[in-house]
């Protein structure tokens, strides 16, 4: 018998041991007994129907070679799903903002790009190459029935000033019947609710950040003399949920903010009663953009964090939390088929950014900053194959020291742009690791809690 590599064993009662598979997230307790007869090999010494079990559940392979096979076979099917991943794309209307988030990237990068065009004729000029990278995806793969996904990014898109500009991306999407979802501050929404409603079946969803109750957010979205803006963000929020357009509430969480999240936790719930159609999410921040890395928390220092957080407040269980590993032990936690990655996210397949300079860009993280730009769109089209090729050959396959590490299906080689303000450079053919170990025993077992 071959046993897997994949497997993380987490002590969890005196006789228990949690026992879960890496690859396909099968998860089952085990008696310590039977732990330390795996952890030896010998299995001649385990009952028959542990060993059936271990083999339906892949943990257990008759032969080694047998093994190798199906890891074979297994990259074969992501290679091929991801390299013919359903397009989508994000445009840039515009890098002004009238916030000035004191740990915003974008900041401090230098915004290259001479055009000096119309707003307008810039969207026609963004379709039309997302028309041509359509047309050559659909020679090379057939045709795109899913949904495609055009996100409307800045800068902050919503300024007032851009509504014309964002109607227009919005009449552009609905004449190819592509959606539209939007990453803004919130200012200036209100502005934008009639187009909204005109446009209820392209607009998906709107993404706004609020990062507390009003004295902590206000210290750190701030206008640019300073004065704060989460009264604002929530009226426009209360006006986007009676409009029933859904909105995605993001915090992002330091130190600065991490015990204050339990009052914001009242606060949402106090005020929209547990809306549908809003849905909080905590983020953890890697990297303190101009505010430095003073107030950054180590990740599994976080979670446990709020997890005390959320036993002292079960109104807390209104954010999801959008940890490293969250979709990996979802899929264990919610009975879902957990689906492995290559690749961790859309930069390394088929996501092209579109700024309002012509810059293209492959990595969120990247726009504005030179250093990430893949090519050019406008006067010609001009693309560095080379660095489209590193991004699209960023996966586990590729990256020896991905190749071999047992959390590899979940990680996806990690980010490369994590640290992205102490790495200008970012080298996307190295690793970015995460300590999946810690990480998944922590969630593992706070979530255990939950379930007596």
């Amino acid at each position: 018998m071959f046993l897997i590599k994949e497997i993380e064993f987490i002590n969890y009662k005196d006789d228990e041991i949690i026992m879960i598979n890496l690859i396909n997230g099968a998860t089952d307790i085990i008696e310590k007994d039977i732990y330390e007869l795996i952890i030896k090999n010998e299995f001649d010494k385990l009952p028959e129907d542990v060993i059936k079990a271990m083999i339906k559940r892949r943990y257990l392979f008759k032969t080694e070679k047998q093994y190798l096979k199906f890891i074979e076979s297994l990259n074969s099917r992501l290679e091929e799903l991801e390299r013919s991943a359903t397009p989508s794309f994000l445009v840039v209307p515009s890098y002004a903002c009238n916030l000035h988030c004191i740990y915003c990237y974008e900041q401090t990068y230098m915004i290259k790009g001479t055009v000096d065009i119309d707003s307008l004729k810039m969207v026609d000029i963004q379709f039309d190459r997302i028309d041509k990278i359509m047309k050559s995806y659909e020679e090379k793969y057939g045709k795109c029935n899913d949904d495609i996904r055009i996100t409307i990014m800045g800068g902050e898109p919503l300024l007032r000033c851009n509504l014309k500009t964002v109607r227009y991306i919005f009449e552009s999407a609905k004449k190819r019947n592509y959606s539209i979802d939007i990453v803004s501050n919130g200012v200036d929404l209100n502005y934008y609710i009639d187009l909204f409603n005109e446009y209820k079946e392209t607009l998906k969803h709107i993404q706004i950040t609020v990062d507390g109750v009003k004295e902590v957010h206000d210290s750190r979205r701030i206008f640019h003399d300073g004065r704060g803006s989460f009264d604002l963000i929530m009226n426009n929020i209360k006006l986007a949920l009676e409009n029933n357009i859904q909105i995605v509430l993001r915090v992002n969480v330091d130190g600065s903010n991490i015990n204050e999240l339990s009052s914001l936790a009242d606060t949402l719930i106090e005020r929209f009663k547990n809306n549908k159609n809003l849905k909080p999410y905590l983020y953890l921040l890697q990297d303190g953009g101009c505010s430095g890395e003073q107030n950054i928390v180590d990740e599994k220092i976080g979670i446990e964090r709020i997890y005390k957080l959320e036993e002292q407040n079960p109104n807390m269980r209104v954010f999801r939390k959008k940890f490293h590993p969250e979709t990996f032990i979802e899929s264990i936690f919610n009975d879902i088929p957990y689906q492995p990655v290559l690749r961790h996210c859309g930069a390394a397949k088929n996501q092209f950014i579109l700024d309002c300079k012509a810059n293209v860009y492959k990595c969120w993280h990247g726009i504005g900053n030179n250093d990430y730009r893949v090519g050019i769109f406008y006067p010609k089209y001009e693309i560095d194959d080379e660095k489209i090729d590193n991004w699209f050959n960023r996966s586990v396959n590729v990256i020896p020291k991905c190749r071999n590490c047992k959390y590899r299906y979940i990680c996806g080689t990690g980010c490369p742009a994590a640290k992205h303000m102490n790495n200008n450079d970012m080298d996307v053919k190295g690793p970015s690791c995460v300590k999946y170990n810690e990480l998944i025993k922590t969630i593992v077992l706070e979530k255990m809690k939950n379930l007596k």
